[in-house]
């Protein structure tokens, strides 16, 4: 009788297991949502669509600028930059889009957040130390009774020979780095790593002479996936998605298009990468998985195309994928 029970006890965390892992794959590729930057609608505005493309929902609803969205590790809300209030600040909502809060006031341009891992901080670039350069600076979200805003600068790249940017950040998962670009060691951008806490033990983990850009994590801080156009003659403009360990070794190049592919952004579970990709004369939105295999169109712009390279692009831009 025993044996009789052992075996069927067994059976239903084998049935318990399977019914785990369906529901994760469920959870996975039925409720993870996608964020981007859009112009579908006459300017820049933030919307969120579902894993597959479905349901689009305008989130901001202003007649300037609205971008650079990122969630909230809980996904309970999104930082984004704005310049309605008449220059680049950043600004918190809910993640419906309500309870709008500017949360930077400065003359400078302050863009591209990135949260810190518990939700209490916030990094984001900023061109408030003048210098000609976009440095990075980190902050509490909010000030409490016994600590205030605490502004910690990351980067002073201005101090170089460049007098270059820092930007287009990523806070590591597990809190430790701040992933970014600059053009400090030369004329062209590269990827580098810094500490989050005080911006020390700075690592540069590209060396080429080509375009380096928009570095993000796969949600266990083991890989950073970022865009290049290193194939081919430096800066020849064919960017495409590339995945690299922590230390930047084992590069492996994950897209193959004769077009721009960028901003990359790998889901919870490592499955899948989303990105942005031009291959339709314009920026459109697509999935892969995260070997670079079965890419899917999610986006279909049908909105006026830019008439200039000085205009703002017309399409659906900087994906990110949600925390759950």
């Amino acid at each position: 009788m025993k044996r009789e029970r052992t075996k069927i006890v067994g059976a239903i965390i084998v049935v318990l297991s399977l019914i785990n892992i369906s529901v994760h794959a469920q959870m996975t590729d039925g409720s993870s949502k996608i964020l981007f930057t859009s112009t579908r609608d006459g300017n820049a505005e933030v919307y969120v669509m579902d894993f597959d493309g479905s349901n689009p929902t305008r989130l901001t609803n202003n007649q300037a600028y609205d971008g650079d969205a990122t969630w909230s590790p809980d996904g309970s809300q999104i930082a984004f930059s704005s310049n309605r209030d008449g220059n680049l600040e950043i600004y918190i909502m809910d993640a419906d889009g309500s309870n709008v809060k500017r949360i930077t006031n400065n003359p400078g341009e302050d863009n591209s957040p990135t949260w810190s891992p518990d939700g209490s901080m916030i990094a984001f670039n900023t061109s408030r130390f003048g210098g000609g350069s976009s440095e990075i600076l980190r902050r509490n979200i909010e000030a409490g009774e016994t600590w205030g805003l605490n502004p910690t600068r990351l980067t002073f790249a201005k101090d170089t020979h460049s007098a270059k940017a820092n930007n287009f950040i990523s806070w590591s998962p597990d809190g430790l780095q701040i992933a970014f670009e600059s053009d400090r060691d030369r004329d062209d951008p590269e990827i580098y790593l810094v500490n989050a806490v005080d911006g020390t033990n700075m690592q540069r983990l590209t060396f080429t002479r080509a375009l380096d850009e928009v570095p993000s994590w796969s949600p266990d801080s083991e890989q950073i996936i970022y865009s290049t156009d290193s194939d081919g003659e430096p800066q020849n403009g064919n960017y495409e998605i590339y995945s690299m360990n922590r230390d930047g070794s084992n590069k492996t190049r994950l897209t193959n298009n004769e077009a721009y592919d960028t901003n990359p952004s790998m889901s919870k579970d490592r499955k899948y990468i989303v990105f942005e990709s031009h291959r339709d004369g314009h920026p459109e939105l697509y999935r892969m998985d995260s070997d670079g295999s079965n890419v899917v169109k999610l986006t279909n712009y049908l909105g006026d195309q830019p008439k200039g390279e000085q205009e703002f692009p017309r399409g659906n831009m900087d994906p990110v994928f949600s925390p759950f």
